[in-house]
C-alpha cells in the first residue's frame, strides 16, 4: 500500500492506525484475545461433538399414504431440534445427505471444523394423521387379491 493511499484515504476514515509502539501493543493484545476466544470456542465444540455421538433425533411430519413428505425436514429443523435437547447446533453445522423427504431413518453429519464432526441419527416419522392414512392404504393393499400373473393360462 502506498503511503498517500494511507495518508489520504485509510487514516482520516478511520479505516486504519498509524503502526505507533502503542497501537502495535493493541493489536496484539487483541491478536490475543482472539485466540484465546478461538481456543475455548473448539474445547466447547469438541465436548458437544463427544456428547452428540449417542444423540438421536425425532421429527414429525406430515406424509402421504406412501410415506412422502409434505415438504421435506431441513438443516434448521435438525438444528432447532438439537437446540431443544440443549446442544449449541447452527444449521450451518449441519450436513444433510441429500433431501430428507420421505418416512425414513436417515444419517446426519454434525461438522464444526475438518476435525470436528460427527454423525447422528435422525427419525422422520410421520405425524398421527399420516400415521393413519399409512395404516390404512397398507391394509387395503395387503386386502386387495393379487393380480394374475400374466404366464398362467386360464382353461
Amino acid at each position: 500500500m502506498s503511503a498517500g493511499y494511507a495518508r489520504n484515504y485509510l487514516l482520516p476514515k478511520d479505516l486504519a492506525v498509524e503502526p505507533t509502539p502503542n497501537n502495535v501493543k493493541k493489536i496484539e493484545a487483541r491478536r490475543k484475545e482472539i485466540e484465546r476466544l478461538e481456543a475455548e470456542k473448539r474445547k466447547d465444540q469438541a465436548a458437544i461433538i463427544e456428547k452428540l455421538k449417542d444423540v438421536e433425533v425425532t421429527l414429525e411430519r406430515r406424509a402421504n399414504e406412501q410415506g412422502h413428505l409434505f415438504g421435506s425436514v431441513s438443516a434448521t429443523d435438525i438444528a432447532k431440534a438439537l437446540q431443544a435437547q440443549g446442544y449449541a447446533v447452527e444449521p450451518d453445522d449441519v450436513l444433510l445427505p441429500g433431501k430428507l423427504d420421505q418416512i425414513n431413518t436417515y444419517q446426519v453429519r454434525v461438522k464444526f471444523a475438518d476435525e470436528l464432526e460427527t454423525e447422528l441419527k435422525v427419525w422422520v416419522a410421520p405425524d398421527a394423521d399420516s400415521k393413519a392414512a399409512i395404516d390404512a392404504a397398507r391394509k387395503a393393499k395387503e386386502s386387495e387379491p393379487a393380480p394374475a400373473s400374466p404366464f398362467e393360462r386360464s382353461v
